[in-house]
């Protein structure tokens, strides 16, 4: 093993990059035995660079602790601030389309959900050119960059006149947004270990899950300014959002740090200022990370290769995961959109439809939240999603059987509400497959690859609640049953062929012990396991 006083940088753009090419190279015994050591006294040892020195960090539980929660409460906010408005941007046109919004521009049901529709096709174009950007100057610079134009796009929406103005607005929205999700959790999972990182993906997406419910609240409040300034209720909608979504982009540029060393920059790093994080507090947030997962080290000189993007598409793990994307969140996709018109349906005024729309939003990102601490402490990824899927096809069967008529409208609302708080589960699933990945390239490809199948997936899910099914939506319901069965089956497919290659996995370690490295999961009893299930 190389000496430590041989050691060169290998670069300042990460939160590990002072971690030093001599520990990146390490093979996981030395690791073990040199780095993961720990004294008598508890005390957790590990090397990282800093200033072009080797340094050796010595920290305690506590002050892992202490760190830890500074992040949770300055970054993780943050990010989940930004994840709210996006998802807000994308969804109140819910709350627009109860309004004059058809009437105003001389639109039908069906250009609207082509307009919505294009959004989500927006984002599937650019979601990996996007990610290559994040990575060339970095996240402080470019995902604040993209918060303040998708708002300045969310505003011009109000100046929309017909179908053509529409479909633009919703397209260059959509390319706007290109790659936040996924640059997002890539750039989550460079600030906290595995073990953290399923609760607090699931933190991520706990704005946009409730994001519903908000959107909700600000429609029923835009569309009692009707008239006011001549602008119509639909317009203040889109103002409104456009412009919080820009003083959040604002927000963004000022306190994202570029690394846990850079938390005393603000501005991109312009303006120098006391960091959140002192350099001894950085030191330990560095060292507690590598000593998790020595492969982040190789996050500050991120070069992803043709092979890399090989091994994440052609590999049979990847695709039950897309499988379970493209069925599960668009058996429910369409409600994101429709869901206060289906409400208002029932005989319920505009504003009351919006406000009705709101509990179920919140109802999951509790049960989610919930699900997520026992996923964090059991680390069954499966059986929780499982759990989720038929609640949510329970919900929609009855939906299906359920009449949209005045006297049967309270049973059907309540079915409604019901299958929205089935526990939100995306963030599970896309977390689930990154641990499943052993290095930084290939988890930030597979995490670009799933946002962009679900973007995708977004094309169609609107599309099943048609103006000419409209307001029983006989055939909506039956075309989202459909996918929450094929949902459903993957799932129960996927968690078995999980635990059946780790038992394989087993049984070639006991006959080639140099296996035993490739495990990604050792549970509370020293079990390694090839893959979480």
């Amino acid at each position: 093993m190389a000496s430590h006083h041989d050691v060169k940088p290998i670069g300042t753009d990460g939160p590990a990059a002072v971690v030093t090419a001599d520990v990146a190279s390490r093979t996981d015994s030395d690791t073990e035995k040199h780095d993961i050591e720990t004294t008598d006294d508890g005390r957790f040892h590990q090397y990282i660079e800093r200033d072009g020195k080797q340094v050796l960090i010595s920290w305690t539980k506590a002050e892992e602790a202490r760190v830890v929660r500074k992040a949770d409460f300055i970054l993780l906010p943050l990010f989940t601030l930004m994840f709210t408005w996006m998802a807000i941007d994308r969804t109140n046109v819910s709350g627009v389309l109860t309004s004059t919004f058809l009437k105003d521009t001389h639109m039908t049901r069906d250009q609207a959900n082509t307009g919505v529709s294009l959004l989500w096709f927006g984002i599937v174009l650019l979601e990996i050119p996007s990610n290559v950007v994040l990575h060339r100057i970095g996240a402080h610079y470019w995902i604040p960059a993209q918060v303040v134009i998708w708002g300045l796009i969310e505003v011009l929406q109000c100046f929309v006149k017909g179908s053509g103005g529409w479909y633009a607005a919703r397209l260059f929205l959509g390319l706007a947004e290109s790659g936040f999700i996924p640059g997002g959790l890539y750039t989550l999972s460079q600030w906290y270990t595995q073990d953290e990182l399923a609760k607090r993906t699931v933190i991520f997406f706990f704005g946009p899950s409730i994001s519903g419910s908000f959107g909700s609240l600000i429609s029923a409040g835009a569309l009692r300014l009707e008239g006011k300034q001549g602008l119509k209720g639909w317009q203040w909608i889109f103002i409104i959002c456009g412009l919080s979504t820009i003083a959040v982009g604002v927000l963004a540029f000022i306190f994202l740090p570029k690394s846990p060393h850079r938390t005393n920059r603000l501005c991109g790093g312009l303006i120098p200022t006391r960091g959140w994080l002192s350099e001894r507090e950085a030191d330990v947030f560095v060292a507690r990370i590598l000593r998790r997962d020595p492969k982040k080290s190789q996050a500050s000189t991120m070069h992803i290769t043709l092979q890399d993007i090989k091994d994440v598409l052609f590999t049979w793990k990847t695709w039950p995961y897309l499988i379970v994307c493209l069925s599960g969140l668009q058996c429910v996709g369409g409600l994101a959109t429709w869901g206060a018109t289906i409400i208002q349906s029932l005989g319920f005024s505009r504003i009351r439809a919006n406000l009705l729309n709101v509990p179920g939003p919140i109802l999951a990102s509790f049960t989610g939240l919930a699900l997520s601490y026992l996923v964090d402490r059991h680390k069954r990824f499966g059986y929780a999603i499982i759990f989720t899927a038929v609640w949510t096809l329970a919900g929609l069967i009855a939906l299906y059987r359920l009449p949209v008529i005045s006297k049967g409208s309270w049973s059907f609302y309540a079915a409604y509400i019901v299958t929205q708080a089935a526990p939100s589960w995306q963030p599970l699933n896309v977390t689930w497959l990154a641990l499943n990945f052993d290095t930084p390239q290939r988890r930030a490809i597979a995490y670009a690859v799933y946002i962009g199948c679900s973007n995708l997936g977004g094309t169609y899910g609107n599309q099943v609640f048609r103006g000419s099914d409209a307001p029983l939506y006989r055939k909506a319901w039956a075309a989202c049953i459909s996918l929450g069965a094929v949902w459903l089956g993957v799932l129960i497919l996927q968690t078995g062929a999980f635990k059946w290659k780790n038992r394989r996995f087993n049984q070639r370690v006991q006959e080639q012990p140099e296996l035993e490295s490739k495990a990604l999961f050792t549970d509370g009893r020293g079990r390694k396991y090839r893959y979480y299930w």
